[in-house]
């Protein structure tokens, strides 16, 4: 069964080439105004999450894969929260196998990009509480609305194919079917080693330190690590793709504050969602640019706007923590680089 069966026309007469930017606008408002009203914890991450879906390239997704989605997320958020809840007071042996689930999770081509995203947060719910709550409850909130998240993302992704339809009828794939698919065992595994120390390392930090205020930041890490960038440049794209998100962010946050209202905010937000799907489907060179920052705007005005009463204190720190996360991100990705390299140039030498 297909969900293209429920499929209306286009009855807006829009061109077939603008359709693929009012999905990826009308989806992530939606999602956003769901957030908005009745989000809770850090739901804020799904509209970032859902951008994959409607990316670049992207097809509806059937009801057996649609389906398919929600049951692994929930299978693997279950998973995960399990893992931790009943592992985590075994410290060393909790680091150890936690080690290990992460660059398996980083290797495998078998599980979605999304999935994986949803697998390693769900991992993250019982050891790094947010803002000082009590680590069960937490984690039994972060669990459920990483399940609700899911839902609700597919739900939306097919209500907008559903209004904006593609004009040629084609064999419906879930897009990002896996984050180092069709990739060699090699460079999977050197993938995994860059995005592995990349990120343990701080998760260690913040599971042992408690910095469950700074959870936005450690997300952002765990997020831009796995982003699959193409091309020799990933490091840059992602470091001024950043800047530019965080400065249409501050634009987004002054032009609220004249006008703070909720339906304000989602026009705002949908309008910018608009700007930036018109360069992210440009099919130019500086497309990745705006892809990697659009997903910045939204996960900054998710976890600062909505997710606390002093978003005006806290934006420009926000900000700030992320081009952080960015910098550090960017450096290990370009220090493993160089010590591959150097270790490639050495080999040759005894050759």
């Amino acid at each position: 069964m297909s969900v293209r069966a429920i499929t209306i026309p286009n009855i807006l007469r829009i061109d077939a080439q603008y359709l693929p930017l009012f999905r990826y606008a009308l989806g992530s408002g939606i999602l956003m105004l769901m957030v908005a009203t009745i989000g809770n914890g850090i739901s804020y991450i799904v509209p970032m999450l859902a951008l994959s879906f409607l990316g670049p390239g992207s097809k509806m997704p059937s009801l057996k894969e649609g389906l398919g989605f929600v049951m692994v997320v929930i299978v693997s958020t279950i998973t995960g929260f399990l893992f931790t809840k009943y592992f985590y007071e075994y410290s060393l042996f909790y680091v150890l196998i936690l080690g290990l689930s992460l660059f398996w999770i980083f290797y495998t081509d078998k599980l979605a990009f999304v999935a994986k995203l949803f697998l390693i947060i769900s991992l993250l719910a019982f050891p790094v509480p947010d803002y000082g709550l009590n680590t069960t409850i937490w984690a039994y909130a972060l669990t459920g609305t990483l399940i609700f998240g899911a839902i609700a993302t597919i739900l939306v992704v097919w209500v907008v194919f559903s209004i904006f339809p593609d004009p040629v009828n084609s064999n419906s794939e879930l897009p990002a079917k896996s984050a180092s698919g069709g990739l060699s065992r090699e460079v999977r595994i050197k993938n995994a080693v860059i995005t592995f120390f990349s990120t343990f390392p701080v998760i260690i930090a913040f599971i042992f330190f408690g910095w469950g205020d700074y959870l936005l930041v450690l997300i952002y890490i765990v997020v831009l690590t796995m982003i699959p960038v193409p091309g020799h440049k990933a490091g840059a794209v992602k470091f001024f793709g950043n800047i530019i998100g965080g400065a249409v962010t501050l634009m987004f946050y002054w032009l609220l504050i004249t006008v703070p209202n909720i339906f304000f905010f989602i026009l705002l937000y949908t309008g910018t969602a608009l700007l930036f799907a018109s360069r992210v489907f440009s099919g130019k060179q500086s497309a990745q640019f705006f892809k990697t920052g659009f997903s910045a705007l939204t996960l900054i005005i998710g976890g600062t706007i909505l997710s606390t009463d002093q978003a005006g204190a806290e934006i420009g720190d926000r900000i700030f923590q992320v081009m952080m996360a960015v910098l550090y991100v960017v450096l290990v990705s370009v220090s493993v680089d160089a010590f591959s390299k150097y270790r490639q140039q050495k080999r040759k030498k005894y050759i």
